[in-house]
């Protein structure tokens, strides 16, 4: 069996990544048709693994698991519960499109499907030929799929894409339609602003010690302090344990005759070279190029210094990690490293020679070969320190594995009998005493391996070996748990005070905002003399497009309502990244129409896309609802409702 997504480039892994998202659900929100209003149910089904039916289709729990399951990187865990009605309806919407539009004698042939397939998996057809189910079969296990459930759910997307499609040819954009969006997205305004926010009222906030108490009292439940845990940590470290091993030379011997392909050098030559790049030049320039090239080349042959030529102007400088940055130095390379003609002078030249011109694909190619190795086995005094470091350190990591896994079963024992073993092996146990989940622990730091090891371990438990970084194991044991408790007041007076701060700056910026709001009309258009009412500082954007970003305040498209305004005009109050706002119109630049030309068709074609996607959507919602009020789908509220339950209980 053979890993296909491994022998495939990243853009081919992405190709079928899309398609899998796109049919195994979106969870944009707002591409879900009915989604907010819902689509009813109630029914009951006698199977409780059975969410809802379209004819003779189902969406099952074992759906939505293994939806979640091949999600499981992009889902937090946790929040699995916000994602299963979503996640159902989608399914939903899918299959009742796909039943309504066999119903209506639209098809996916078998030879569509096997086309569909081709064009998302192109490495199952080796030179044509398709590779086999076994392969098929392994490569979309990787993503939890079996070959019925991924072809049906092509055949739903090669559904969904023909409806889209004829969707799209029914759209219509005018020329008003076109002029406006170009408009919204051109026309630009500039603004001044200010914002009310807490900030502006936390230093001028107080709190007695009293209300700090009182307000304590009051919310008590709110302070809970989290279960916290006491741990003995038996960490194995490289460093410590490499300073028991050493392999003698015999071993290393060894070591070098069963492995001596490993120490075989190929042919190879440390070369430089100088590049004059031709591609994408015309005959008349290429003649120029070479004559530069053939200048160069007899000022190196007449004793000029190679390495600051290639400085000066070699063009082998892509990215800015090329040769010409290093004197032209290639180091050293082997046969079938370079473009043929390269490779055939720079084995052809003896040692500490120049080359006539090369010409490549590239370009033209001076080489300068210092030095010309035949193929050779190394010697075993030449690689004696490579095995050693290789070979003692196989030998560590073992010995760690060993040591770490017999301190394990001697703590589960008992802690006296784990703590001698470690002494004698240069370990030094650590206590840690009475930390909260998230807490940084000595010897293993804030880890997420460490964390899910100890989470349910009762006091005395003992963990797996957890693996720490590159170069430690850890071992550790309970040995107390503080369960949560609500908080003593000395505990959390700051975090009190705070909260308290928090909530009357709070109250006095939701006061502000309806005194800024009453008076703004009232201040003829002087929006720097109620911006000085409260203290906070006037600022001005530049001219800026609904695209744009404004200082403090975030996207421009928040004041979109200036666009529509005249100068002058002031208005809010206006929800923003940092606090509410209040703005006035100083300028205005209506969109250039002259170049709207150049964008006409881009943007017909975002307009139609953009219209046909609302179609869409309108008509999955539709066949869903028509489809119920027919009786042809049902959804069974109380079994997603227990699949939730599942998760939250989880």
């Amino acid at each position: 069996m053979f890993d296909l997504f491994r022998s495939r480039e990243k853009s081919v892994r992405y190709l079928l990544g899309a398609l899998l998202t796109l049919v195994a659900l979106s969870m944009v929100i707002t591409l879900v048709p009915g989604y907010g209003g819902g689509w009813g149910g109630g029914s009951s089904s006698a199977d409780p693994t059975i969410l809802a039916e379209i004819g003779d289709q189902k969406v099952t729990a074992m759906d939505v698991r293994q939806f979640l399951a091949r999600e499981k990187s992009n889902i937090q865990r946790g929040m699995e519960q916000f994602y299963i009605p979503i996640a159902v309806q989608q399914m939903v919407a899918q299959r009742a499109v796909a039943y309504q539009a066999d119903r209506l004698g639209m098809k996916v042939t078998d030879a569509d499907l096997a086309n569909s397939v081709r064009s998302i998996i192109p490495q199952l057809f080796e030179n044509g030929k398709f590779v086999g189910n076994e392969a098929y079969a392994a490569f979309l296990a990787q993503q939890n799929f079996t070959i019925p459930q991924f072809e049906e759910n092509v055949r739903m997307a090669t559904l969904e894409t023909r409806l889209e499609t004829l969707a799209l040819e029914g759209t219509i954009v005018t020329p008003s339609d076109v002029e406006d969006e170009y408009k919204v997205r051109n026309d630009k305004i500039k603004i001044a602003y200010f914002g009310i926010s807490p900030d502006l009222f936390k230093t001028k906030v107080t709190v007695s010690p009293e209300e700090v108490k009182a307000f304590y009292d009051k919310n008590r439940t709110m302070y809970q302090l989290p279960e916290r845990r006491s741990y003995l940590v038996f960490p194995v470290e490289e460093a410590k344990v490499a300073e028991t091993v050493k392999v003698d030379d015999a071993t290393l011997q060894k070591v070098y005759n069963q492995n001596q392909e490993s120490f075989r050098t190929p042919e190879r030559v440390k070369v430089s070279h100088i590049l004059l790049k031709t591609t994408d030049k015309s005959p008349a320039e290429v003649a120029q190029i070479q004559k530069k090239a053939e200048d160069l080349l007899k000022q190196i042959k007449g004793g000029a210094n190679f390495a600051e030529l290639a400085k000066k102007y070699s063009e082998d400088n892509a990215n800015g990690g090329g040769s010409a940055a290093k004197g032209g130095d290639l180091d050293w390379i082997v046969r079938g490293q370079t473009v043929p003609e390269f490779e055939k002078a720079a084995f052809s030249l003896a040692p500490n020679t120049v080359s006539d011109l090369v010409k490549t694909t590239y370009g033209f190619h001076i080489l300068k070969v210092f030095t010309h190795e035949q193929a050779h086995l190394r010697a075993f005094a030449e690689v004696r320190d490579q095995i050693a470091s290789e070979a003692s350190r196989a030998v560590v990591f073992e010995k760690m594995q060993n040591l770490a896994d017999q301190l394990r079963t001697e703590l589960i024992k008992s802690a006296a009998g784990a703590e001698k073993l470690a002494a004698n092996n240069n370990i030094t146990p650590v206590r840690v005493e009475h930390v909260a989940p998230g807490d940084p622990i000595p010897e293993v730091g804030v880890n997420p391996q460490f964390d899910e090891a100890t989470t349910g371990l009762a006091k005395n438990g003992v963990t797996p070996v957890v693996q720490i970084g590159q170069n430690k194991l850890v071992v550790a044991q309970v040995t107390d748990i503080l369960p949560p408790h609500p908080a003593e007041f000395t505990d959390v007076q700051a975090k009190v005070r705070d909260a308290l701060l928090g909530q009357k700056a709070q109250e006095a910026t939701q006061n502000a905002i309806k005194e800024a709001t009453a008076k703004l009309k009232s201040v003829g258009g002087d929006l720097a003399a109620l911006a000085k009412q409260f203290g906070a500082d006037l600022k001005t954007s530049e001219l800026v497009n609904r695209n744009a970003a404004i200082t403090g305040l975030g996207s421009a498209s928040s004041v979109g309502e200036g666009y529509s305004r005249n100068v002058g005009d002031v208005f809010g109050p206006i929800p923003g990244a940092t606090g509410t706002f209040y703005c006035k119109v100083l300028e205005k630049q209506p969109a250039d129409l002259t170049a709207l030309a150049g964008s006409r068709q881009a943007l017909i074609q975002e307009l139609k896309s953009r219209r046909a996607t609302e179609r869409r959507e309108l008509f999955g919602d539709g066949v869903v609802q028509a489809l119920i009020k027919e009786k042809r789908l049902k959804m069974y509220d109380d079994n997603i409702k227990k699949l939730i339950a599942s998760y939250i209980n989880n």
